[in-house]
């Protein structure tokens, strides 16, 4: 797989369980702040709503569109075989 390509792969798969656990667990944390903060902590509150839910709303679709990357890279990237040695281990390090 091309590095590149893995890359977006293994970014997609974090975001996906990022997204998904701000989805599940979100609102039970929101809950849970919002008992637990006194009368003048609204501003955390205010935060913590807007930080969740920007979370809860991007981190899936970006993982969908990082996995589409992904694929294009694959298929797209100049086969692995063509790459000067030289050249490959200046890139691993």
């Amino acid at each position: 797989m091309h590095p590149i390509a893995r890359r977006c792969a293994q970014w997609a798969a974090g975001l996906v369980l990022v997204g998904t656990f701000a989805i599940v667990v979100g609102p039970e944390i929101v809950l849970r702040v919002g008992q637990s903060t006194g009368a003048g902590d609204e501003v955390v509150f205010w935060i913590l709503t807007y930080v969740i839910g920007g979370i809860r709303l991007f981190a899936v679709p970006i993982a969908a569109a990082l996995v589409g990357a992904a694929v294009v890279v694959q298929v797209l990237a100049p086969a692995r075989t063509d790459v000067d040695p030289e050249v490959e281990e200046r890139h691993a390090a």
